[in-house]
């Protein structure tokens, strides 16, 4: 269930109301001050003030409700401007580099697609570079910076940039400093998985949602658990890396050192390597088509296989951390997606089971081919519709200017 942010009383707190109205603006879609003042808990003259703020520097724009007869003008609502900027996500796999210009409602305004060879780093730099640049030659509105969504685990662990789900080759992250000097924008990152939950929560089916489990399905297989709209990122930023969980004793070697681990049966690399095909070719494979071919033992065998582990998986989730709803999103096709779910069908026993709704216990993304992209673009908009009391900063509203009537601080890349 989503709850609705209370505003603060403190004079300091001013960036977090902002904020705050700002994102009940979003998810109602349009809110008159009267809506706002009374689900938010600040003064009528409060939220003129907050609205006449955020319409003077074009975050949001006012228009007249439609309403049946009655007596004077009909109330104004509130929107998020589309105009008021975009952002550039990246979403980097091996082999690959996919990015997007998003607007500031979630809607993808132009896409583009590289192969690359991502253990090259100069190779790597320049595609970024070539992406970045389309995309914003494309931009006639503010670029409010560039997000990229990466393969983890990050940082110096035992099995950071090792197999060929991850970055292999990669030693750090100092790739993604010369992308910001170069471009001279923002630049935030995240694992994937983490930039996928927040995509899902600002514009996805977890919009409602405060609290919930994500699993992104791409390459690799990755986690994140979203408490109040935050991703947990443990002691270093790697938390749920539930890929690398071993499942299966004794089973299947894997690329980290164990055996078992759910990734080496839940992931698009899994699949390629029971089908007998590349990472890269395995994208191009119709499974829509292939699906309902009964004959077409080796991607059956892969699906039922799969399902069991999907199924293990869920109860793991749901008997650790009680998630109100499993969201599963990534790059992965749909209706593979939807073929596990159906196979995985009757889940195990839980705390969920008896709990949750059939419909809640397990939701997938309505995002799903663009849920990578579209978590990466979230990143450098993401302080600012999500309100969250520790990026308050002291107001200083002299000349309207957007990051400090927002508290925005000038972050220039944010880790795990």
């Amino acid at each position: 269930m989503r709850t609705t942010g209370r505003g603060a009383t403190q004079q300091s707190s001013a960036p977090f109301n902002r904020r705050v109205v700002l994102d009940f603006i979003r998810q109602q879609g349009a809110a008159s001050r009267k809506d706002i003042a009374d689900m938010v808990s600040l003064s009528p003259q409060t939220v003129a003030n907050i609205t006449n703020d955020l319409e003077a520097i074009g975050l949001i724009v006012s228009r007249r409700q439609k309403v049946d007869k009655s007596r004077g003008q009909p109330p104004i609502a509130f929107e998020l401007n589309p105009q008021a900027g975009n952002a550039i996500g990246i979403s980097l796999e091996p082999g690959r580099a996919s990015a997007a210009l998003v607007n500031l409602v979630g809607e993808i305004r132009s896409r583009c697609e590289v192969e690359l060879d991502t253990s090259d780093r100069q190779q790597m730099l320049a595609s970024m570079l070539q992406l970045v640049a389309r995309l914003r030659r494309e931009s006639t509105e503010r670029l409010w910076g560039i997000g990229v969504a990466l393969p983890g685990p990050l940082g110096h662990t035992d099995i950071s940039f090792v197999g060929p789900t991850a970055l292999e080759g990669w030693n750090d992250l100092s790739v993604l400093d010369e992308l910001r000097e170069t471009t001279g924008l923002p630049l935030f990152y995240r694992v994937d998985s983490v930039a996928g939950a927040l995509g899902e929560t600002l514009f996805g089916v977890a919009r409602h949602l405060d609290d919930f489990f994500y699993l992104h399905l791409g390459l690799g297989l990755g986690g994140a658990l979203v408490i109040g709209r935050s991703a947990y990122p443990g002691a270093d930023g790697n938390a749920t890396e539930i890929g690398h969980v071993p499942i299966v004793p004794g089973g299947t070697p894997c690329y980290c050192g164990n055996r078992g681990c759910l990734e080496r049966y839940v992931s698009m690399h899994s699949l390629a390597e029971a089908l007998g095909v590349s990472d890269h070719d395995v994208w191009t494979l119709d499974l829509s088509a292939r699906l309902q071919q009964p004959g077409d033992e080796a991607l059956h065998r892969w699906c039922r296989q799969a399902a069991d582990r999907l199924r293990d998986a869920v109860c793991m989730i749901e008997n650790m951390l009680d998630p109100r709803s499993i969201v599963i999103g990534g790059s992965a096709p749909k209706v593979l997606v939807e073929h596990l779910v159906a196979l995985a069908l009757p889940w195990h026993r839980s705390v969920r089971g008896g709990m949750a709704a059939p419909e809640t216990r397990i939701v997938l993304s309505d995002r799903q081919d663009d849920s990578s992209i579209l978590g990466a673009a979230v990143l450098p908009i993401y302080e600012m519709l999500s309100p969250r009391l520790e990026v308050l900063q002291q107001d200083r509203r002299g000349d309207l200017d957007v990051g400090e009537l927002l508290g925005h601080r000038p972050v220039t890349k944010r880790s795990g």
